[in-house]
């Protein structure tokens, strides 16, 4: 069983590179968000949607398949955790992580030159919505100003196989979006 990781209690001292992972090219402005460090992930393997064994995660291969007919990958898009904590399955205490993290988020935004959010899944929404005093919608891609800077933002669900809808419901996001999605990857 893996013990948890809690970087919530620095946030002042937290290395803002650490858990983000720089985009390439023309993907670079672009950060997708997930939840918290998974078991197996990065925290692990040090590259974002990848395991030690350096194999892609089923998680990356469904947002490769969005990002298919914009010519871009999870590769060159930017990436972090929004809650840096891995509270193992103790996910009573995102909420409280990701508030104490919401300040190493905005310090990671206002390093890099994102401007197009894409947050994955629903808890990833529920506690940015709550740290951001947004009201974001799944599906929705709204321009909002957060921390004094304007961004586009798209909730989507998780891309995780866990979900076995969730795919199908992005794809269906992605597809009712493709113009403005175009607009914003291209």
């Amino acid at each position: 069983m893996d013990e948890q990781e809690h970087y919530c209690e620095n946030t002042d001292t937290y290395p803002i590179t650490k858990f983000f992972k720089l985009g390439n090219t023309r993907g670079k402005h672009i950060l997708l968000v997930g939840e918290s460090p998974a078991p197996n992930g990065w925290r692990k393997s040090g590259k974002a949607f990848y395991t030690i064994n350096g194999k892609l995660l089923p998680t990356g291969k469904n947002l490769n398949k969005l990002f298919e007919p914009y010519q871009l990958n999870i590769d060159d898009c930017s990436f972090t955790e929004l809650v840096k904590c891995y509270v193992d399955k103790k996910r009573k205490q995102l909420d409280v992580c990701g508030s104490k993290c919401w300040p190493i988020f905005l310090k990671q935004l206002k390093a890099n030159n994102i401007r197009f959010i894409i947050l994955l899944g629903v808890k990833t929404l529920e506690i940015f919505n709550k740290n951001s005093n947004l009201n974001l919608e799944i599906g929705v891609i709204t321009e909002a100003s957060l921390s004094e800077s304007m961004y586009q933002f798209l909730p989507i669900y998780h891309p995780s196989p866990i979900g076995p809808y969730n795919h199908q419901k992005n794809i269906e996001i992605f597809n009712k979006l493709a113009k403005q999605l175009r607009d914003l990857l291209c």
